[in-house]
């Protein structure tokens, strides 16, 4: 198919407005399919005798009216009747029933014939069917047999059937063919997107960006009972609240007018034009807040959120289900005593988790939500902390929505940091640490450094030492065979290793088997990256190491002035009270 799409060293900004994107037709090709015309009276009963022989597409008829183009009642009629009874015959009560494309005979002349046809149910049916001429009202023309065969031309997919990635595979040069205009070729169709709420996301790549409003309208448009806009990221995770800029391509909040205007503009900058129009950038501001606000449900709970101003993935649903029932699971065993030591247990407590970058609560709301089938019989407790005040903001909103209560969920807006040392000298004994900011949270593991193990007290008067399962979620390399599966994990155990400052303590043979420490994939992020969670029990040895002393931080990220023990607990009180 010919791209309808000019050459992009014609465009004076060398980018495609959304005028230019296609009529639906443009994507129809049109194929001939083999048909019967049938007694209208009998399209129920002959269908049933084909059955797998019949033309099948979801959303598709398979029965049609004859075309209102074709006289049948003066086709091929018999010469002898001199078209006498032409005007007794009705092609209302005549169908068409289209049948599947099985290919053309192998003795066919040149025209086409459908092997479909040599089937014996048809075959049956075609000479079984005597012609109707002595009728008074004929169901089928003087001298034809009311059953007989025939074709008729269908769209081989009409536009409102077909996908977005089918859509975008006829419009984008994909193959040298089709890129013999100069444009050039993307290697790789973008029409992966996120849904959150009524916002779909795309991350286009460069080569796709010319493309930028044509592929936002592909989205929108077949996706318009769920989709009102379609935003995609122009910049990467650099602040320490994980959010990121934003421009529309298709949908509310886009002004058509300004973007044709701008696509048209010569790409020289004028006194009266900005920076940002010679991109064709229409980026998320403050008059688009409304429009941002997104409710959405995952895993039978209700989230509120600003998609522009908070961190959200969908597509980390299967994730937030598979590490929170990991809990609920660790958390029952705990309720029903079902360890290697049991007699060791002198009572039964709940299950505590910290989560120490929780955004708006993926994890700590299904946990400790009273509307959650664990609540009542797997007793978990969250301690929840987000640097970034929006989402504690959203945070505190979800609890309330899906009902987890103050002695169940407990919210802090601190640093990480500073969140993973006071709890621990506060003397919670938490089961689970999450740590879901894949860019740096390795990183953030030097907290860990001094750690206090708490003692849990035996009846034989020994003493057990309560270690953490700490899951970390990562980037890394994306493994290229099966070989090189533990070269990527011994690289990313290594990071977390030189954060906890105990080399050997997640890599090494029995370490890796004494510390329970696994990597498992979560999802594939890129060409050459993965997403990783990274889950171990606490080490020993990070009791040794020297504790990490935290400043305070003025608005440069500079550090100001060190702090006591004392100090920070105070603000710690203040934070978790407000």
């Amino acid at each position: 198919m010919t791209s309808p799409l000019p050459p992009l060293s014609t465009l004076p900004r060398s980018i495609y407005p959304p005028s230019t994107y296609p009529p639906p037709s443009h994507f129809e090709t049109t194929v001939t399919y083999p048909a019967l015309i049938i007694p209208a009276r009998r399209t129920g009963e002959i269908q049933k005798q084909l059955q797998d022989l019949v033309f099948q597409e979801p959303k598709r008829k398979r029965v049609y009216a004859l075309e209102e183009d074709v006289d049948y009642s003066k086709e091929d009629l018999d010469p002898s009747d001199g078209g006498s009874s032409a005007s007794k015959y009705n092609p209302n009560l005549e169908r068409k029933l289209i049948l599947t494309r099985l290919g053309p005979c192998e003795d066919s002349d040149s025209k086409y014939i459908d092997r479909v046809f040599q089937d014996s149910r048809i075959q049956y049916l075609l000479c079984s069917a005597e012609s109707n001429s002595d009728e008074t009202i004929l169901t089928s023309p003087p001298g034809k047999n009311a059953i007989r065969t025939s074709s008729i031309r269908l769209p081989s997919s009409p536009y409102n059937l077909l996908t977005v990635d089918q859509v975008l595979r006829h419009l984008l040069p994909t193959t040298n063919e089709k890129a013999s205009n100069g444009n050039p070729v993307i290697e790789e169709i973008p029409s992966s997107f996120e849904v959150a709420g009524h916002i779909a996301h795309v991350n286009l790549r460069e080569e796709a960006l010319p493309y930028k409003y044509l592929i936002g309208k592909a989205i929108l448009e077949k996706n318009q009972t769920k989709i009102r806009v379609v935003v995609n990221k122009i910049g990467n995770i650099e602040n320490e609240f994980r959010t990121f800029p934003m421009e529309i391509l298709a949908g509310e909040g886009l002004d058509l007018n300004e973007v044709e205007r701008l696509c048209a503009c010569d790409i020289n900058l004028t006194d009266g034009q900005n920076s940002n129009e010679s991109n064709v950038q229409f980026k998320i501001g403050p008059e688009h807040d409304s429009l941002m606000q997104v409710e959405l449900k995952e895993h039978g709970c209700r989230f509120q959120l600003d998609f522009a101003r908070v961190y959200w993935n969908s597509r980390l649903q299967g994730e937030h289900g598979r590490l929170v029932q990991q809990i609920v699971e660790d958390a029952a065993r705990k309720c029903n005593n079902d360890r290697p030591n049991p007699a060791k247990i002198t009572s039964i407590r709940e299950c505590v988790v910290a989560d120490v970058m929780a955004g708006v609560g993926p994890f700590a709301v299904p946990l400790t939500s009273a509307l959650a089938p664990h609540y009542h019989k797997t007793p978990i407790v969250c301690h929840a902390n987000d640097l970034n005040p929006i989402s504690f903001r959203y945070l505190k909103k979800n609890a309330k929505l899906n009902k987890c209560f103050s002695g169940r969920l407990e919210m802090y807006n601190l640093d990480g940091r500073e969140f993973i040392h006071h709890v621990n000298q506060k003397g919670l004994q938490i089961d689970h640490f999450i740590m879901n900011l894949p860019a740096m949270a390795p990183e953030f593991l030097d907290a860990f450094r001094g750690w206090e193990f708490k003692m849990i007290s035996c009846p034989d008067e020994l003493t057990l030492q309560q270690r953490p399962v700490v899951h970390v979620h990562c980037f890394g390399e994306k493994s290229k065979s099966s070989d090189d599966i533990a070269r990527v994990e011994t690289q990313v155990l290594r990071r977390c290793e030189t954060s906890l400052g105990c080399p050997g303590c997640l890599s090494s043979g029995d370490k890796r088997k004494e510390n329970l420490v696994s990597v498992r994939v979560v999802r594939d992020v890129g060409p050459r990256k993965n997403m990783l969670c990274v889950s171990f029990i606490l080490p020993l040895e990070v009791a040794g190491v020297k504790k990490l002393v935290l400043n305070n931080t003025n608005g440069n990220g500079k550090r100001e002035r060190e702090e006591d023990n004392a100090q920070i607990s105070q603000k710690l009180k203040k934070s978790t009270s407000s």
